[in-house]
């Protein structure tokens, strides 16, 4: 069993990660062929932190074991699975879903948290994989109430830069016949979206969209806002992946607001599963349009097994024309 500290301590705070290898030689993977590796990620769930502590409710953010998973695969891809440093890490798929809500809710007394990950190297060549998916368990004071996984790809360089100028290029083009030009109306109030600081405010208020003015909403990012969300794994010229998740939370509370009547500060972000379908680019508009998933014929709410109510909602993230990512995510009432 190998314990150390895991890395970018000043973000995610002390924290410690230990590898359980599932047969002797897995200790060292030079000498035998990659496969699933398993490790623990234990913390304590920040209470003082500008943007995991900055809420109006009583529970942890989704948001911090999300950022750990994510962390944690790319120091063991380095270390354990023998992945260049040049190689480009992209995510191109990510969820997180809370399955036992009172293990979330904020108490007196600050919460230890733990992931229980599995790791499995994809297309392996010269036995370096191209690629990493990790599977994990979430739990809150030993209680499991929750899972997180993600699927990481590494480009090269030259690779990696094609496919952004590539994508440049489209949302430049779509941008500039017309798409995706949205004037926001005004800025929420921070309790609007789950904060009490306005910095942490990167959403506009939304418009209406559909020729009814029903058929959903569309909100405009703010990249001022969004430039400083920036996590220290993370290239200083790339989006954070990590911003889609907190953008997904605070359009979520809102649409539901919105759409469904919740409350924010009883609302809580329970499920989110996203796919990224290009790379968005730091310096273009971006927005995010956001429409109900299931609706039942008698149009009441959907409800959960507890009899909570459930927006289930469907999240497109575009530049320009350019749908970057999209995402299903859920919004419980706690009431």
């Amino acid at each position: 069993m190998d314990t150390f500290t895991a890395p970018s301590p000043s973000f995610l705070g002390a924290h410690h990660l230990v590898h359980r290898p599932a047969s002797p030689e897995a200790f060292l993977l030079k000498a035998t062929a990659p496969t699933r590796q398993n490790f623990t990620f234990s913390a304590e769930l920040p209470e003082e932190h500008p943007l995991f502590g900055d809420s109006v409710s009583r529970y942890h953010d989704l948001l911090f074991p999300v950022e750990s998973l994510r962390q944690t695969m790319l120091f063991a891809a380095r270390r354990y699975f023998r992945v260049p440093a040049s190689w480009h890490p992209v995510v191109a798929s990510g969820s997180a879903e809370i399955t036992r809500l009172d293990a979330w809710r904020r108490g007196d007394m600050r919460a230890g948290i733990a992931l229980e990950l599995g790791m499995t190297p994809l297309d392996i060549v010269g036995g370096v994989p191209r690629g990493l998916e990790c599977e994990a368990a979430v739990s809150i004071d030993g209680e499991r109430c929750g899972t997180a996984s993600a699927r990481l790809v590494f480009l090269a360089q030259g690779v990696y830069h094609s496919h952004r100028e590539l994508g440049r290029r489209q949302s430049e083009e779509s941008m500039a016949a017309g798409h995706g030009d949205q004037a926001s109306p005004g800025v929420p109030l921070p309790e609007q979206v789950g904060h009490r600081d306005s910095r942490n405010v990167l959403i506009g208020l939304p418009e209406h969209t559909g020729a009814d003015g029903h058929d959903g909403l569309a909100f405009p990012i703010d990249a001022r806002a969004a430039a400083e969300l920036r996590f220290e794994a993370d290239a200083p010229n790339d989006v954070p992946p990590m911003l889609f998740l907190e953008v997904s939370r605070q359009v979520g509370l809102l649409a539901a607001a919105e759409l469904r009547g919740f409350v924010p500060s009883h609302a809580v972000l329970s499920r989110w599963q996203a796919s990224f379908r290009g790379f968005a680019e730091p310096g273009l508009p971006l927005h995010c349009t956001v429409r109900e998933g299931v609706r039942r014929s008698d149009g009441r709410v959907c409800r959960d097994a507890a009899g909570r109510p459930v927006a289930e909602l469907r999240l497109s993230f575009l530049q320009g024309s350019r749908v970057v990512a999209r995402v299903a995510a859920s919004v419980l009432q706690d009431c």
